[in-house]
């Protein structure tokens, strides 16, 4: 007859993923010492009644081998697949990019050199316990901050009027980095709020919340850099970042919610209609938002690039290079800009290679939809929410830009525009929802939940009712 503890220990060795079996040893006991004390209360002895509670729970073996199917972590290879596919057009892009005849760079080994340290990289964010970097939010935004302010300090380089960052002769844009950062230090704060910690103002005698001006405070802080840069779009995806995870994270409040939601978007519409004011307000904004989607009102000017791209959609070929001058001439600003990448597919390979792309382009952003979905537990949740909107924006925002449908705006298309340090950030990202996906079906044991997913199972596979007292 098994003793407990060596019942425990027969179930353990049966589960391989090792940080399961703690919590699942202790959710058993629970359930062995429950029913040991149904035991106790009818007059059995001690001794007895703990092997009657062990006999009672099944077989060890069996247990343990059903356990460790339910906590075996899992690689979500649907999207993996479909990051690989978008690599692979990254790397058609390079290609393209290469056999351009006055190419300075080397754009297909650069992005081979990066993809391989990516994925070094991401290995080690895919076996990593994300649910340990929510401790460090304050340190990732400050991280995020010093990648922002270091370019005007030491005077990083210019190109096209924005500041870059430099360093051991890497050049990257430091939104592009800095952007994922500010996100997951948010969603850190976010989920970490204590309505409970709050300090008076001295001066104005009202009390608030430190952690909600914390919150404010770093937020306000992130977006006014990225304008600073300037980075208008990336700060415009940052805001409906955050605008778009508070609003979850108050639908899940029940309690004031509606007040708050309320007060959430007063206070954006407010903004909202200042931004747009001073838009009006600005002739040469103005003329740039309506030249973006109606490039002939500005052909010599804020619709130059527009025209090009309404040229290249309209000799467009099923399959095959747009007979257009646009696309031989390597100077152009299509040929030479990253963030023409999507028209610059059109205009190279055809509306087919193109069409593929923008349909692997949203099944991934369903699939990042999904998985935001199917995670339960909190933290990992708004992650993927996080990271998914960052990708989907990124995304919608590139290609309707490329198509005269949306604003002209410096945003990249993920995995597929050339970058080097942007490839390495998109990986990071991925690899931490891989991270996130590979542990979905690992139970969290909560003090205050009363019956586990494992006290069902038990249930299930066969245990019998309780003795009485």
């Amino acid at each position: 007859m098994d003793t407990k503890d060596n019942f425990l220990n027969k179930v353990c060795q049966e589960i391989k993923y090792k940080p399961a079996r703690r919590g699942i040893a202790e959710e058993l006991e629970l359930h062995i010492e429950d029913i040991k004390e149904d035991y106790l209360r009818s007059g059995i002895k001690e001794n007895e009644a703990e092997e009657k509670a062990v006999a009672q729970m099944g077989h060890a073996e069996e247990i343990g081998k059903k356990l460790n199917k339910i906590h075996k972590p899992k690689l979500d290879w649907k999207l993996l697949i479909l990051i690989l596919i978008l690599i692979g057009f990254g790397i058609i892009v390079a290609i393209l990019r290469d056999r351009q005849p006055l190419k300075t760079n080397n754009y297909t080994g650069s992005t081979i050199v990066y993809l391989v340290i990516g994925i070094i990289l991401s290995i080690v964010i895919y076996f990593f316990d994300y649910k340990k970097i929510k401790k460090y939010s304050n340190l990732i935004w400050i991280i995020a901050t010093i990648i922002m302010v270091v370019p005007f300090l030491l005077k990083g380089p210019m190109i096209n009027y924005v500041q870059y960052m430099r360093i051991f002769n890497v050049t990257f844009f430091p939104p592009a980095v800095a952007l994922p950062l500010y996100l997951i230090s948010f969603i850190g704060n976010i989920i970490s709020f204590d309505k409970n910690k709050k300090f008076k103002a001295n001066i104005l005698g009202i009390n608030f919340n430190k952690d909600f001006f914390k919150i404010l405070m770093f937020s306000i802080i992130s977006l006014i850099l990225m304008l600073n840069i300037p980075s208008t779009e990336n700060a415009l995806i940052l805001g409906i970042a955050y605008l778009i995870i508070l609003t979850i994270k108050i639908m899940q409040d029940k309690e004031g919610r509606i007040i708050k939601l309320v007060s959430l978007y007063g206070i954006i519409s407010i903004f909202s209609i200042v931004v747009i004011c001073t838009l009006i307000a600005s002739p040469f904004r103005l003329q740039r938002i309506i030249s973006s989607f109606n490039p002939e009102s500005d052909p010599e000017g804020a619709g130059y690039t527009g025209m090009l791209q309404k040229e290249i959609l309209e000799n467009a070929k099923l399959i095959g290079e747009a007979e257009t001058e646009i696309m031989s001439d390597e100077q152009n600003i299509i040929n030479s800009e990253s963030h023409f990448t999507f028209i610059f597919l059109i205009g190279k390979t055809g509306l087919l290679i193109a069409g593929i792309l923008l349909l692997v382009i949203i099944l991934t952003s369903i699939k990042l939809i999904i998985n935001s979905r199917i995670i339960k537990e909190e933290y990992g949740k708004f992650l993927i929410i996080g990271i998914s909107t960052l990708y989907i924006l990124q995304s919608l925002a590139t290609v309707l830009m490329n198509v005269n449908l949306g604003i002209q705006a410096n945003v990249d298309l993920p995995f597929v525009t050339y970058g080097g340090v942007y490839l390495i950030v998109n990986l990071l990202s991925i690899a931490l929802i891989l991270s996130i996906y590979r542990r979905k079906d690992i139970n969290e044991y909560d003090e205050n939940t009363k019956r586990s997913i494992i006290g069902l199972f038990i249930e299930k596979i066969g245990a019998k009712e309780r003795i009485k007292g």
